[in-house]
């Protein structure tokens, strides 16, 4: 009893240490198999990186190029626009003015003057004049002596004024408004108007800075010299008429310095502008001996910026190519906010360009951005994602695949331990009994035929279990020769019922049949052999796993339900897991360890089984009966 306890000791220590070994083995391979993934992976992945870094720098770089063409001609604007300005004689910011005609001057309305005010520049507000004292005064709306004129559309005209005013004001000239209401509001006398202009002049000073210093600088350097006007004395009269009122005597009243309106020469300097969130306001410095005027024009920033760039708007208008949108977004920032863009920003990517753009408008700063990733990008990402993928699967299925072979191969070792140990049991027993009847060690002629038997029997098994593995191998070699004929079902089973029985019974189980009436008659297409061999094999199956039951008993059923015709072999043993249900009809499967099995069989039986049914194009069904395990093979459809 003791070395019985030890022997199953033993038997099960091995067991467990061959599933921990088996385990061992299969955690390398799969080490091996990650590590060989990420070898090639690597390098894919920096091939891969390195591709899309060059293909996005070659497409950044043209989207580059064409972001430093756009900033390119809108410079040209710039320039071109103000250079209309820059050559416009001072005198046009008047109201009248003198032009030169065949034989003289005459005097003539301005062209600032027209109303409505016509302009290259888009979004114009007006054109403005701030004389030494501060006095603001605009071409569209006559001043001082003229300021009496009748004309259509005042009102209007007057409005624009106050526009430019109210602009001025909070744009940078904020000294304006106190000197333009006090020249409105003047005293008529001299002492008042003196006063006047020396407050005036301490805030021109002030709001001239900027234009003074840019003035000192550009006298360095000769090419940025002041353009010089000659002064007619027509020209100067119509110049300084607008400047002159009447004081409460009627007397007129220059507010011009008369010392030095003899100069005949004006310095006019280049425009600056000043720019805030709505208006760009264009100024430039007039001399006049020592009267110091400010042009200028207001535009409408955004109106302004829009026409400079034009020719590129439509494409950053939202307007779509095909199903894509334009990727570039053109957009103008001043002190770090934006105020004029184009295109869809809410997917900006890349800045291509910021740059700020040249004088006078350098406090403007111009910004182009991409909203696209290199084109091919995702063309590469899915490439990369793809080989990854593919590399992937295919070593998971290498590792599949060797694992199934590994699998396989420890079951055909099983197997030939199986096959070695069923063939050595009835071998065994007839060299056994033979020697007994050779050396004449049995004298009772009962125990002769008994041997004999036995030694018979042991043959059929012998001869059933080769004949197992020829079929097995027949069927994996596609050579079983599947004859279908026209037969009865029910004589099958009878003829294997008359030829199984009395092994059957030698084992001690009552073999019983049963069919349903309407059976008896019906003929299908089937395999005669193949089911012989099926029958055989299910049977054998439930002897060997109903050893131990409680009833002995085999039931064999042939059974119709509607179209379906099936044969059931039912026995009354532990039955199968249902863990275990699909995997008995792998090759040399079996439910116990082959370690510690306790029934005999080499695991083909099922297996074959299957194989024989798919040729003859009938199914198998498992399952469990409690007790007891039923298997049912269907036959074809009766209705084909």
């Amino acid at each position: 009893m003791r070395e019985i306890s030890i022997n199953k000791i033993s038997t099960y220590l091995s067991s467990k240490y061959k599933a921990l070994r088996s385990l061992i083995l299969a955690s390398k391979d799969r080490l091996i198999f990650v590590a060989i993934f990420i070898v090639i992976a690597i390098p894919v992945i920096m091939l891969l990186s390195h591709s899309y870094t060059q293909l996005q720098t070659s497409s950044l770089f043209g989207y580059k190029e064409h972001a430093f063409s756009v900033l390119q001609n809108l410079n040209k604007n710039i320039t071109a626009d103000l250079a209309i300005e820059d050559r416009r004689s001072y005198a046009d910011y008047r109201f009248i003015r003198s032009v030169p005609v065949f034989g003289g001057e005459e005097i003539t309305m301005s062209e600032l003057a027209e109303f409505p005010q016509r302009s290259h520049y888009v979004g114009l507000v007006g054109h403005f004049q701030l004389d030494p004292a501060g006095n603001l005064s605009t071409p569209v709306l006559p001043d001082g002596v003229l300021e009496k004129i009748p004309m259509v559309d005042r009102d209007k005209r007057l409005a624009i004024r106050n526009k430019i005013s109210q602009i001025l004001n909070t744009s940078g000239f904020s000294a304006i408004s106190s000197p333009v209401a006090s020249a409105m509001t003047s005293s008529s006398t001299e002492k008042s108007a003196d006063s006047t202009r020396k407050n005036d002049s301490r805030l021109i000073d002030q709001i001239y800075k900027q234009d003074l210093d840019i003035a000192s600088t550009r006298k360095k350097k000769k090419a940025n010299r002041p353009r010089v006007e000659q002064i007619t004395e027509t020209g100067d009269f119509a110049f300084g008429v607008e400047s002159t009122k009447l004081d409460t005597t009627g007397l007129l009243v220059r507010l011009i310095n008369t010392e030095t309106t003899h100069s005949m020469e004006a310095e006019i300097d280049f425009f600056q502008a000043i720019v805030d969130s709505n208006y760009i306001i264009f100024h430039r410095t007039v001399r006049r001996g020592t009267d110091v005027f400010i042009q200028g024009f207001i535009v409408d920033a955004r109106m302004y910026l829009t026409n400079l760039v034009k020719n590129e708007i439509e494409k950053y208008k939202g307007v779509t190519k095909g199903n894509q949108q334009d990727p570039l977004v053109l957009a103008f920032f001043h002190k770090n906010k934006s105020f004029v863009a184009f295109g869809e920003r809410n997917n900006i990517t890349t800045e291509l360009l910021s740059e700020s753009l040249q004088a006078p408008l350098s406090d403007i700063t111009f910004k182009m951005y991409t909203t696209q990733r290199a084109p091919g990008g995702e063309f590469v990402t899915f490439i990369g994602f793809l080989m990854l993928a593919v590399l992937a699967i295919g070593l998971i299925s290498i590792y599949h695949v060797t694992q199934s072979r590994m699998k396989l191969a420890a079951k055909r070792q099983d197997f030939v331990s199986a096959i070695t140990h069923e063939l050595k049991t009835p071998l065994t027993a007839i060299k056994m009994y033979a020697e007994l009847l050779q050396n004449s060690w049995v004298a009772s002629e009962e125990k002769k035929q008994k041997y004999y038997g036995q030694i018979a029997s042991e043959a059929d098994r012998l001869s059933r279990l080769i004949q197992n593995v020829l079929n097995l191998s027949k069927l994996d070699g596609n050579r079983w020769n599947v004859q279908l004929r026209m037969d009865k079902p029910k004589q099958v089973l009878d003829d294997f019922v008359s030829t199984y029985s009395k092994n059957v019974e030698k084992q001690g189980f009552e073999l019983t049949v049963s069919s349903d009436t309407d059976a008896d008659n019906i003929s299908l297409m089937i395999d005669r052999d193949a089911i012989m061999q099926i029958l055989m094999n299910l049977v054998d199956n439930s002897l060997k796993f109903s050893k131990n039951a409680d009833y002995k008993m085999i039931n064999v059923e042939l059974r119709i339900k509607g179209t379906d015709m099936y044969l059931a072999v039912r026995d009354y043993g532990p039955g199968i897991p249902p863990s275990e249900m699909k995997k008995v009809f792998q090759e040399f499967y079996r439910v116990e360890n082959e370690m510690t099995r306790q029934t005999s069989g080499t695991g083909i039986g099922l297996s074959m089984v299957k194989k024989l049914c798919t040729l003859c194009n009938m199914n198998i069904e498992l399952e469990n009966a409690n007790p007891g395990l039923r298997t049912k093979i269907h036959f074809p459809s009766l209705s084909i």
